[in-house]
């Protein structure tokens, strides 16, 4: 029997691309190469299982898992808890054993999830809050949203009246928040990102809002003077800085009792605003 050198050939290419177009990997939630976010006893993981040829995927399935102190968990109530997760990232205090996670396109990622221990126990607060959140500070204890603040740590929550954007559908209000007083009365944002030339001058324009009237004064302030109100700063792995202007500001109390702004120098902005 004669071997047709040419099917030897196909043969043999075939058996490499198999051998060097296939590539597989699989990694379980507890694999310490596993995609993760952990904080303290919580981790919320993913798990990969997959098989490549050449640069498409055959199979490819992904778990995703949370854990408490090392051993699988989920809620009682809900098993699928974990499949509808987005993703987790945690606070700027390393001190602070919360997880934040974002509900994913089944919920219209129009929910966040935080889980905390409370005692030996997990537990679980669903906010109706999506799209985005502000640390206050490097405290990493207060989260400002659209319509309230929340204390990762106690579940405590304080209404905001005035913040932009109150669609859920639109931009996160959270977009241009450069500064929150230490009383969280005020939230000081950029109306947008752009610097105005105004002869020699360059002004920031911004948004000092009342949280608790909703009332928005808009002001100016000098840019050349201020620059570091447009700095900011990458997250750093799996956490989200608070702004990096926030840092700059001073505060002191006013007559009324609230935090007034010292430092920037705010100026009148004369243009109509809506």
């Amino acid at each position: 029997m004669k071997i047709n050198r040419k099917n030897l050939s196909i043969l043999g290419a075939v058996w490499l691309f198999l051998v060097f177009g296939c590539t597989s990997k699989n990694t379980d939630a507890d694999d310490p190469d596993a995609q993760k976010v952990e904080r303290g006893r919580l981790k919320f993981a993913k798990g990969l299982k997959s098989l490549r040829i050449g640069s498409s995927y055959v199979y490819r399935d992904v778990k995703q898992y949370f854990f408490v102190n090392g051993k699988p968990w989920t809620p009682t109530d809900d098993p699928d808890f974990a499949d509808k997760i987005g993703g987790c990232d945690s606070s700027p205090n390393p001190q602070v054993e919360i997880l934040q996670c974002g509900g994913d396109v089944t919920e219209n990622y129009a929910t966040t999830y935080i889980l905390r221990m409370k005692g030996d126990q997990p537990e679980i607060q669903k906010l109706d809050e999506g799209g985005g959140s502000v640390w206050i500070n490097a405290d990493g204890r207060w989260l400002l949203f659209r319509k309230f603040f929340v204390n990762v740590e106690t579940g405590a929550k304080i209404e905001v009246k005035g913040m932009p954007f109150l669609d859920p559908k639109s931009s996160a209000p959270v977009t241009y928040v450069i500064g929150i007083s230490p009383d969280l009365k005020t939230v000081v944002a950029m109306v947008d990102s752009m610097v105005q030339k105004e002869g020699k001058k360059e002004y920031l324009y911004l948004r000092i809002i009342d949280t608790e009237s909703g009332n928005v004064d808009y002001r100016k302030t000098d840019f050349k003077k201020y620059p570091w109100l447009k700095s900011w700063k990458n997250p750093v792995g799996n956490i989200q800085p608070p702004p990096e202007p926030s840092k700059s500001f001073v505060w002191e109390k006013g007559k009324d009792g609230k935090d007034k702004i010292v430092v920037p120098e705010l100026l009148e902005d004369t243009r109509k605003k809506k």
